[in-house]
């Protein structure tokens, strides 16, 4: 198997964090992929002996449960946001032999069963299980050499269901959200999808958070009990920033607002940071999601 690292094989603990790294982003990308220690310590370019122990030491723990782990994550939202499909397909999909093995390594992971977690999700359990992934120096020196793109938002007439309360609990409002567009005949691929986030988790309390989640409309929103009304996303300067990869860790946001902002020279708009999602779907993995930050500007 040709190695997707770098053919340079440096002791060097940074040269080896970094290779480390990039394999666990490859498990992460490709989870039904061969992942034998034989093909991962290969893309490593060191022994199995050696790659094992750099792993689990670097990313906390073992190639086989970052696997796993990844499997069960995008297991648990075909479960929730796609409720047409099986629970017997949705295990075979994930690698799991059967659909009781299936069942008993997601209730490990979720403190819940397949079906437990697809009629009532637990979402703060889900959450505190799926934590941010270690912040690399190289992770952060390559965001900040993404470019930051100034340009016109045209005024934007979205349909908005209000978020209240702790970050965790979004995803029962989005779940209500997808109803609402379901219910309406709004498909993942008609409109354009938005999370308007005026406040900030990490020095909001959990009870104070707001957000909107949003998708364009042409027309005003008809009365309807899911309390989905209509907005208006203004039009102005933006400075904007793509992430790429999972939306539930994002730095290019601190990036943008508390290191390109105080050295632009520019001023803040009286309006929130808000996020395109360019992509949305039961179907898309988190390494395939694509995000645009925007930062409203005078």
């Amino acid at each position: 198997m040709p190695s997707v690292l770098s053919a340079n094989k440096s002791t060097q603990p940074q040269a080896v964090a970094e290779r480390i790294d990039r394999v666990a982003e490859y498990i992460r990308r490709h989870p039904q992929n061969d992942l034998s220690l034989n093909a991962l310590s290969r893309l490593a370019n060191c022994s199995k002996f050696h790659f094992l122990r750099l792993f689990k030491a670097r990313i906390g723990i073992t190639p086989n449960r970052l696997a796993q782990q990844t499997r069960l994550k995008r297991a648990s939202f075909q479960l929730v946001f796609n409720p047409a499909c099986r629970i017997t397909d949705i295990a075979l999909e994930a690698g799991f032999e059967n659909i009781e093995s299936f069942s008993r390594a997601f209730k490990r992971a979720h403190d819940q069963s397949p079906l437990q977690f697809r009629r009532c999700p637990q979402w703060l359990k889900w959450y505190q299980g799926h934590g941010e992934p270690k912040v690399t120096n190289k992770y952060i020196e390559e965001v900040k050499k993404m470019d930051v793109a100034l340009m016109e938002f045209p005024e934007t007439m979205v349909a908005a269901l209000e978020h209240h309360g702790p970050e965790s609990q979004t995803y029962n409002t989005s779940m209500k959200f997808i109803q609402w567009r379901k219910a309406n005949g709004i498909r993942f691929d008609m409109g354009e999808t938005y999370g308007i986030h005026y406040t900030d988790p990490r020095n909001t309390f959990p009870e104070d958070y707001r957000m909107d989640i949003c998708v364009s409309v042409d027309n005003p929103v008809a009365a309807n009990d899911y309390g989905v009304v209509t907005k208006i996303i203004p039009a102005g300067r933006c400075a904007v920033i793509r992430h790429i990869g999972s939306r539930e860790w994002m730095p290019e946001v601190g990036y943008l607002v508390y290191d390109w902002f105080p050295q632009s020279g520019e001023q803040l708009r009286d309006y929130p940071v808000f996020f395109h999602y360019v992509n949305v779907g039961p179907d898309l993995r988190d390494p395939d999601m694509i995000t645009d930050i925007y930062l409203p500007l005078r």
